[in-house]
Parts: structure tokens; sequence; C-alpha cells
């Protein structure tokens, strides 16, 4: 027996990146002819078939990445102003701006009404114990 019961042949395992056989001849096979198979696509998506346009134009077309969105905020110290926050983004929606963008909007005044609940709130008990501790004379 070439190694012995219990132990690997190989402790360190696979190396990172190694491809499998089949792997590597589905490849070369595949390399050889793309010239050809991309062709193909392009005259079967000329011949209107619908899933070779599509794989022509996301070749074509790069990934459309999200916007900019404009918006005017106003000062916002308190929650007291998060109403005025929401005002702001449901104005931007009526000018214009997709759903999406206004959802990434309430999203952020969400997270900012969220920030804002626990500074208040931090001061409210830090205020409440300074008011509970008996005072030294």
């Amino acid at each position: 027996m070439p190694f012995e019961k219990g132990q690997s042949g190989n402790p360190n395992g696979k190396v990172k990146g190694t491809l499998n056989k089949a792997t590597v001849i589905a490849q070369s096979l595949f390399d050889a002819e793309v010239k050809a198979l991309a062709k193909k696509v392009v005259q079967l998506a000329l011949d209107g078939d619908v899933n070779c346009l599509r794989i022509c134009m996301s070749r074509l077309l790069p990934v459309k990445k999200e916007a900019e969105v404009e918006i005017d905020l106003p000062d916002i110290s308190s929650v007291a102003d998060i109403p005025k926050l929401f005002a702001a983004i449901t104005e931007r929606l009526r000018e214009g701006i997709t759903p999406t963008e206004a959802l990434m909007l309430i999203d952020l005044a969400q997270a900012l009404l969220k920030t804002l609940e626990m500074v208040e709130l931090e001061v409210r008990v830090t205020a409440l114990e300074q008011a509970s501790q008996p005072r030294r004379a």
C-alpha cells in the first residue's frame, strides 16, 4: 500500500485554480469555434431570434448604472425635521424620479430618522440619569 491508512496522499489538497480535465477540454473546443459561434448568434439575432438578440445587446450595451438623484435637502437637526425631508422626496417624485430612486431616498430618510431618534434618546437618558443622582455637597 503506497500510503498509510488514514493518511492523505495530498495533505495540501488540490491547488487553487486547477481546472477539471473535462472543463479544460470543453474550453479548448469552445475557444476553437468562438468566431463561428459569434457569427451564428449575430445572424440568428438579425433573423429575429429574441434570445440571441438579448445576448448581442447585453454585450453591446453597458449595464445601466444608477444615476445621481439631485434633491434639495432641508436642514435636518432633529426628528421633528423629518417630515420636511419626506416632503422634499415627494416633490422630487412628482418631478419625475423613478419609484426606485424615491425608495432609495426614503431608505436614507429612515436611516437618518433612526439615527436622530437614537441621539435624542441618548440625550434624554443622560439627562434623566444626571437628574436622579443625589447631589454631593
